[in-house]
C-alpha cells in the first residue's frame, strides 16, 4: 500500500475527490453553532464507510481518501471558498498511484450546498498508462455539503478528462462517487 501525498486538490479521484458548502443560505463556516464570531476553520475530511470511486474506461479505481482544507473566504451572499492544503489516498485498487499535479480551489453554494472545483489536475497511474482528471475554470461540480456534527462532503461528479492522457483512459467524462467526513463539527451559519 503506497501513500501519495500532495498539496493540492484531489478532486478528481482522486482528484478530485474535493469540499465546502452549505444548507440553506448560510454564508459561514464555522465549529460551532454560535452567532457572532466569523471563523475560517481548517477542515480535516476523512472517508466514510469504504472507497471513493472513479470508474474510467480501464478500470474502477477505489481509494481511501483524506484531505485538509482551510476556508479562505466567506462573506455574506457569496460561495464559501477553500484551499485544498494536503490530500491522501491509501490503499488504491489494482496497484493505481493518484498525484495531484495543481490543487485548484473550491467553492461551496450557500444557497444549495453544491460544492464546485476549479483549475485542479489529477494524474492517475498504473503500469505505465497514464490518465489526467481536471476540474474546469468555471467549475466543476463535485457533490455536496451538510453540515453537522460531523459535516458530510457526498461526491457525485462527472470529471473531464485532460490532456497528456493515454488512449486507454478513454475521451469522455468520469464517474467519481462516494463520502467524506469531518472529523469535528461544522456548521453553517448566516450572520
Amino acid at each position: 500500500m503506497k501513500y501519495v501525498r500532495t498539496l493540492g486538490l484531489l478532486v478528481v479521484a482522486a482528484a478530485a475527490m474535493l469540499s465546502f458548502a452549505a444548507n440553506a443560505s448560510a454564508d459561514t463556516w464555522t465549529t460551532t453553532t454560535s452567532k457572532g464570531t466569523v471563523e475560517t476553520p481548517t477542515v480535516h475530511w476523512v472517508n466514510e464507510g469504504g472507497h471513493v470511486t472513479l470508474q474510467n474506461p480501464i478500470a474502477t479505481i477505489s481509494c481511501s481518501l483524506t484531505k485538509v482544507e482551510t476556508v479562505t473566504t466567506h462573506e455574506k451572499g457569496k460561495p464559501v471558498l477553500a484551499h485544498l492544503n494536503e490530500l491522501t489516498t491509501t490503499g488504491c485498487t489494482n496497484s493505481w498511484h493518484i498525484t495531484t499535479v495543481t490543487g485548484g480551489t473550491t467553492s461551496a453554494e450557500a444557497s444549495n450546498g453544491e460544492l464546485k472545483s476549479s483549475g485542479a489536475r489529477v494524474e492517475m497511474t498504473r503500469l505505465g498508462v497514464k490518465c489526467f482528471y481536471e476540474t474546469a475554470g468555471g467549475g466543476t461540480k463535485i457533490g455536496t455539503v451538510t453540515g453537522g456534527s460531523p459535516a458530510t462532503l457526498h461526491i457525485e461528479a462527472s470529471l473531464p478528462i485532460g490532456s497528456g492522457s493515454s488512449g486507454l483512459c478513454g475521451t469522455s467524462n468520469v464517474k467519481m462517487e462516494g463520502s467524506l467526513v469531518s472529523t469535528e463539527p461544522l456548521h453553517t451559519d448566516d450572520n
